[in-house]
């Protein structure tokens, strides 16, 4: 017993020696904290004074090996530190608890050595705006870290928590999203030299990511694997090797990413190799992650993403990226249906240059899967941007009603069987005259077998189709597209399109044709989803076609072909007030033998009702050969609101036109056999076309049907400032109007004040108060199929720097040539008589020839006021007096209207009536030469040189004339530049019997006279300019020859 109780009471004393040693010990790690507390403290302001450069808050300051025990740590309760510039009012970090872990031996050191991190509950901002500027460069550079040496605290972390705690990066610049919910991270750091070395686990609860307001990752959770670096110096981020699972879909993470400035420089890399394809929702944009959801997917799959490069808003520079997938015997379905995707293999890759869209990269090397019993074999290349290239090849049979099962697509519903056969090749080239210059050849057999299509949010279907169509084209050439539809059979409630539709080009539209419609224009939007315009009516096809349409050759298929439409009725939601109701069209065409002789066209009739008017035509033509028709028309049209409803690109028509005509006749028949009559109306008709910068102005028009002319009188139009008062008549305008290579006949007499001509030139343009656009210039056009006599009278005609008055002339225009017939003009105070013609030959050069006399005009108002004359007639600048001319020239203009020198050629005579030299340099240099003062000033009368000019040279005939005595002579060539080869003979008084050679030499400014014997040669123009333009001459000549051959 006494030894029971001993042993007890020894227990009982080592139990109180423990209990005062472990309370002694707790006592002690309570305690000695505090005796340490004041440095400490000192040692957390140097920290933050020291590494950080923004401010830092707290609330309470706790010191204790009890809050991360057994560390000694220091503890920030509800803490935050905010960001850099421009974000310094916001927080960068906010925790309930920051922790720095103190290396306890350091405590009795010199310097306190801070070891560990702890972060609880933070919340973590880091944002970029849109000029890159970011918010979390808050560490100083280590030239202003103050040195180990002289500071009393210093950093040497080696473990690094953070717990229950959320993350955002917002990059604005970029457009990249990506927000972290719930991760904890508890691993290893390395601080050094503000170098950050992590190589951790982290666990995720949520992720979410968008890029380019794209959300592609919504509430997943990430696992994994970091090891990384930070270098906070340059914000430069090196990614070594992360491994990390998002969802359970596993990938990793490689490269960097260097912020050292505005500039972002990436070189990331994430791959997936040979994971389950069932995991691959896991990576799915958001918009499609409910459809995810019941998607199930089998099978390996490969995934490859690069981004490299520079990305910086202000120098417009994207990275690029690249996307390798591969699918290894994949296998999918939806819903668990009875159908699905088998065998699925897929080879691919994307490029996209500088995050470009149009700089697009798709190949898709291989894509094949099997579905029920049918099978589908495709690849195929596809470059975006202006060059659209593309080429690939597709075999395929697929059960519509399988596919839409087996991949959850339920938009619409489909049924059917349909096999396509088809490759293609090329590129689609545009240009502004042509949308589709060029198109890829290629070759599309598909056919369709008891079809079904139904919109979801639709109440009808096209609920039986059956189609067979085969499309090809072989050179690129949109003309030569062929469309085959072999067998078209589709309904939709009691609506019908049925029979056969085959056209083999675009060029002479050989056709054979089948085909009957009937639709009800209101059920299409019970089957399709029009917007934007309401229609109403019933519209009836009947067509049958076989042949070709050739108008050269004056072939039509042979046809027997209705159109009809009752109860019509458009309205576009743009122009609500503007319906187009009570449309009636019947139409009939038929041709028995496919010729022009038989073709019959009835229109019985087309009438509608638009804004509350009404309007009417019918017509019936027979035989384009000898054309049979009858025409009538009544109502009213306010064009502007015909062309809001349907507008034509670069044109644009407005005014009221009034009808109420009947034309009746047969071209074969006598002019007084024709029963025309009746009258077309038109005010304030404005033509705003993409040709001319300016409005064509008809203020007002009467135009009247008598027998077989259209006349029409005070008719006034105006262009810019230019106004005009017409009448005449014109013929043949049935043929012209309805049929190609007719001509207008007709004659016009017109009258006006003022007409500049500069206006009307192709090309040119004005600039106004709100717009200013640089004038792009060009010729006059003459249109080709018109031909007319016009009477002209002009009081003052502008062209370039030239006023003519009194204008009063003759012109023809016929096939594109304006012929000027006895045309008078007054001119620097003369009177001018001209004949001649204008033929352009494109919107940029035309073709002139001209003949005009003039007597005893005025050479220096010529020479100042002419500047063809200038140019060429150089030597008037020193002559006074009056001159007479009588010349023809022809040449070519360029599309500033202005002749081009070196192709004008022609001659005529020039006679100097009286004619003073006032500083003649030749004349006084040859009197200086011979010491012949009569030379000096010498005046000239009744003296006719004769000469030619071609290839920029004027030829001088041999000249005979009088100067006070002396019996001068002169012959020879000058070029249009100056350059003079010319020879004189000074013949001496009394009779110039005997006389002094002379030959001059040499450039207008700098020539020499020298008395010797003139010797002829040639000054042909052989400069590098003219032999270019002389080739293009050759080339556009050689052009209108193969076109009038291939004609």
């Amino acid at each position: 017993m006494k030894k029971k109780k001993t042993v007890l009471s020894k227990l009982m004393k080592v139990v109180k020696i423990t209990g005062f040693s472990l309370g002694g010990i707790a006592l002690v790690l309570y305690v000695s904290p505090y005796f340490f507390k004041d440095q400490i403290n000192e040692g957390i302001k140097s920290v933050s004074e020291n590494y950080v450069k923004t401010e830092i808050e707290f609330k309470d300051l706790d010191i204790s090996f009890f809050n991360h025990f057994p560390k000694l740590t220091v503890t920030l309760t509800d803490s935050s530190i905010k960001g850099s510039t421009p974000y310094q009012t916001e927080n960068l970090i906010s925790a309930k608890e920051i922790a720095l872990g103190v290396d306890v031996k350091t405590l009795f050191d010199d310097k306190i050595i801070f070891n560990e991190l702890f972060i609880t509950d933070a919340t973590i901002n880091l944002k970029i705006d849109s000029l890159g500027r970011n918010n979390f460069d808050i560490v100083k550079p280590s030239d202003e870290v103050e040195k180990e040496e002289e500071s009393s605290v210093g950093l040497a972390l080696n473990n690094f928590k953070i717990a229950n705690s959320n993350f955002l990066y917002d990059d604005q610049s970029s457009k990249t999203y990506l927000k972290l919910d719930q991760f904890d991270y508890d691993g290893l750091i390395d601080f050094t030299e503000n170098q950050l070395t992590l190589n951790a686990k982290t666990d995720i609860k949520n992720v979410n990511f968008s890029f380019d307001e794209e959300k592609y990752v919504k509430n997943l959770p990430l696992k994994g694997k970091i090891n990384s670096k930070i270098d906070l110096n340059n914000l430069s981020f090196y990614f070594t090797e992360n491994n990390l699972e998002l969802g359970q879909f596993p990938f990793s993470f490689k490269g960097s990413l260097l912020m050292p400035n505005e500039s972002k420089v990436f070189d990331l890399m994430i791959s997936s190799e040979k994971n389950d394809l069932q995991y691959i929702p896991a990576i799915i944009p958001e918009a499609y992650q409910e459809w995810a959801k019941d998607v199930e997917l089998k099978g390996s799959s490969t995934i490859l993403f690069t981004m490299k490069g520079i990305m910086n808003a202000t120098t417009n520079q994207n990275p690029d990226i690249h996307i390798d997938a591969k699918i290894d015997d994949g296998w999918m379905n939806y819903k668990k249906s009875s159908s699905p995707i088998k065998n699925i293999n897929l080879v691919s890759t994307i490029d996209l240059q500088a995050l470009d869209p149009d700089k697009m990269r798709v190949k898709v090397e291989n894509l094949d899967f099997k579905l029920l019993d049918g099978t589908t074999k495709t690849n195929f290349t596809y470059w975006a941007g202006k060059t659209m290239f593309s080429e690939g090849v597709i075999e395929s049979s697929i059960d519509l009603e399988a596919l839409k099962n087996a991949t959850g697509f339920n938009q619409f519903d489909a049924k059917g069987i349909l096999d396509m056969e088809g490759s293609w090749k090329g590129s689609i080239v545009q240009n502004a005259k042509n949308p589709l210059q060029k198109i890829p050849t290629f070759y599309l057999k598909a056919n369709l077998e008891n079809g079904y299509l139904k919109m979801n949010e639709m109440p009808a279907a096209l609920d039986h189709i059956n189609l067979d169509l085969t499309m090809k084209n072989t050179d690129g050439n949109i003309k030569n597209t062929s469309v085959l539809v072999h067998k078209i059979d589709a309904k939709a409630m009691d609506n019908y399109m049925i029979g056969r539709l085959e056209l083999k080009n675009l060029n002479n539209f050989p056709i054979n044709a089948d085909f009957g419609a009937k639709i009800h224009l209101e059920d299409i939007y019970k089957i399709y989803p029009i917007k934007n315009i309401d229609m109403r009516g019933d519209l009836f096809v009947k067509m049958k076609a076989n042949g070709t349409y050739e108008p050269k050759r004056k072939k039509v298929p042979v046809s027997n072909s209705v159109v009809i439409l009752k109860n019509g009725y458009i309205k576009l939601h743009e122009y609500p007030n503007l319906p187009l109701e009570n449309i009636t069209v019947e139409t009939h065409i038929k041709s028995g033998r496919g010729s022009f002789n038989d073709l019959s066209i009835d229109v019985l009739p087309i009438k509608f009702t638009l804004a509350g008017k009404p309007f009417m035509v019918n017509a019936n033509l027979k035989n384009l050969n000898n054309l049979d028709y009858r025409i009538h028309s009544k109502g009213e049209l306010n064009l502007a609101n015909i062309y809001k409803l349907f507008p034509i690109e670069g044109l644009d028509v407005d005014g009221l036109i009034e009808t109420n005509f009947g034309v009746k006749g047969n071209n074969g028949a006598p002019l007084e056999s024709f029963q025309n009559k009746g009258f077309v109306k038109i005010q304030n008709i404005k033509i705003n076309t993409k040709f001319f910068p300016s409005k064509f102005v008809i203020k007002q028009g009467d135009f009247r049907f008598e027998g077989s002319h259209l006349t029409f009188k005070d008719v006034k139009a105006r262009y810019k400032k230019n106004v005009f008062v017409f009448d005449g008549n014109v013929s043949n305008y049935i043929n012209y109007a309805l049929k190609d290579n007719e001509t207008l006949k007709g004659t016009i007499n017109f009258k006006t004040n003022r007409v500049n001509i500069d206006d009307f030139m192709a090309f040119n343009t004005e600039s106004t108060a709100t717009s200013s656009v640089a004038a792009e210039e060009g010729v006059v056009l003459l249109p080709k199929n018109v031909e007319l006599s016009i009477k002209g009278q002009a009081k003052e005609v502008l062209f370039k720097d030239i006023t003519l008055q009194n204008f009063e002339g003759d012109l023809g225009l016929k096939q594109g040539n304006l012929e000027l017939q006895n045309t008078k003009f007054n001119l620097i105070g003369s009177e001018f008589t001209m004949n001649g013609n204008y033929v352009p030959t494109n919107a940029k050069k035309a073709k002139f020839n001209f003949t005009v006399k003039a007597n005893n005009f005025d050479i220096q108002r010529a020479y100042h006021e002419i500047t063809l004359f200038r140019e060429l007639a150089s030597a008037a600048e020193k002559a006074h007096g009056k001159v007479s001319m009588d010349y023809q020239l022809e040449g070519d203009l360029g599309a500033d209207m202005f002749p081009k020198l070196k192709t004008i050629k022609g001659g005529g005579d020039f006679t100097l009536e009286e004619i003073k030299f006032l500083g003649f340099k030749v004349f006084n240099s040859v009197a200086e030469k011979t010491s012949t003062d009569a030379l000096h000033d010498a005046n000239v009368k009744k003296v006719t040189f004769k000469t030619k000019i071609e290839n920029n040279v004027i030829t001088i005939n041999r000249t005979k004339f009088k100067i006070a005595g002396f019996r001068p002579r002169i012959e020879g060539q000058v070029t249009l530049d100056g350059y003079m080869n010319l020879g004189m003979r000074l013949g001496l008084p009394p009779f110039g019997i005997i006389g002094i050679p002379i030959k001059i030499t040499g450039p207008a400014d700098t020539f020499e006279v020298e008395v010797g014997k003139y010797h002829k040669e040639d000054l042909n123009e052989t400069d590098d300019e003219f032999i270019e333009y002389q080739k293009s001459l050759e080339e556009e000549k050689a052009k209108q020859e193969a076109a009038q051959v291939k004609q």
